[in-house]
């Protein structure tokens, strides 16, 4: 392992750490719907409910099925948000949420809701009556999100949306999961870099200092 300074590493992981989770402003009007991407932490359906109570979109869509470090849930992670939405917020109406259950990847996500929205409820068919967006994922995994949902729905505006969040809390967090969330990082950017390049999602070159980062990070991994 290439010896990098316990100080430099960190720093580069919260550069990283920022960078992947930058969100957007909200915008003025309702959106047409929240698009969550599942993963293991419930804190975020939990956010998504309180966007729809805040009047902040009209509908509430979740997407995933059975994905990696998410066997704790016990069942798909689209099915999971949706047991804990009922108990976080039981106001909001059935008819109001949406789950797609079967995706094991984010291209899979967006993939299999846009066959679930046109199949089902055509009134919400991307691109059509699901134009705007509030699209609440992961810290690590937000960039990523909306760079696929960039490439493969352009006709989509997405908000990128989170809960308060720090590097040190996702740190503790996937280290439950038995996760090196220095490493994971350094794997986000790595997607960034490569997925471009073999058309799964839009490009965009990574900042210099965001470059440096991931530099360090892949060197401390060594």
């Amino acid at each position: 392992m290439v010896s990098i300074p316990d100080g430099e590493l960190q720093a580069a992981a919260d550069r990283a750490f920022r960078y992947l989770a930058e969100t957007d402003s909200p915008p003025d009007a309702r959106c047409d719907a929240i698009l969550g991407f599942g993963m293991f932490d419930l804190r975020l359906p939990r956010f998504c409910g309180e966007l729809h109570a805040h009047g902040r979109a009209r509908r509430i869509v979740f997407t995933g099925g059975i994905g990696a470090g998410t066997g704790r849930l016990g069942m798909p992670e689209a099915d999971a948000w949706l047991a804990e939405l009922r108990r976080s917020h039981p106001e909001i109406p059935a008819a109001d949420v949406i789950v797609e259950n079967r995706s094991t990847n984010t291209a899979e996500n967006i993939a299999f809701t846009a066959e679930l929205l046109t199949g089902g409820h055509p009134g919400l068919a991307f691109g059509t009556g699901l134009k705007t967006a509030l699209v609440v994922a992961s810290p690590s995994r937000l960039r990523r999100v909306g760079l696929t949902l960039r490439h493969l729905q352009p006709g989509v505006r997405i908000f990128r949306q989170r809960p308060p969040a720090s590097l040190a809390g996702e740190k503790a967090l996937y280290a439950e999961h038995g996760v090196d969330y220095f490493a994971h990082l350094a794997g986000e950017l790595d997607r960034i870099v490569r997925y471009p390049t073999l058309g799964w999602i839009a490009a965009e070159p990574l900042p210099l200092a965001i470059a440096v980062a991931h530099a360090r990070l892949r060197d401390g991994l060594r």
